[in-house]
């Protein structure tokens, strides 16, 4: 290979995009006063306009960017309201993981299986003796 293909063939690779830039999709909720009064939590990604980048057949509805994203996460809350403000944290709970833990690794029985094995070691001794 001369140099001329080399330096040529190093321009066309460098001009090559490796990844995409991430979109901004409208983040946060709105609410929306429907006909019979009830209000509805709606994601603002939703309200946009679809902006159809490749023509389809028409035959599907297309949804605006990240309203779909945004509408599961609506449907996964255990309480709407929390979309809208936050609410405070409890405590953590890696003290009674961690113990948990530390019991399984150090192979500590726990009350119930200490009250079996010695169940089982008192019925395996008076097999014994009456043998």
């Amino acid at each position: 290979m001369n140099v001329a293909s080399v330096v040529l063939f190093g321009a066309l690779l460098a001009g090559c995009q490796t990844h995409l830039e991430p979109r901004e999709y409208p983040k946060g909720y709105g609410t929306l006063t429907g006909t019979d009064g009830r209000t509805l939590l709606v994601p603002q990604a939703c309200l946009e306009p679809v902006v159809v980048d490749q023509p389809g057949d028409g035959s599907a509805p297309m949804l605006p960017p990240g309203c779909a994203n945004s509408l599961n996460l609506l449907q996964m809350v255990e309480r709407r309201e929390d979309l809208l403000e936050g609410r405070q944290t409890g405590p953590a709970m890696a003290a009674p993981v961690g113990r948990a833990a530390q019991l399984y690794l150090n192979g500590v029985q726990t009350e119930e299986q200490r009250r079996r094995q010695q169940e089982q070691q008192s019925q395996t001794d008076t097999r014994r003796g009456a043998q």
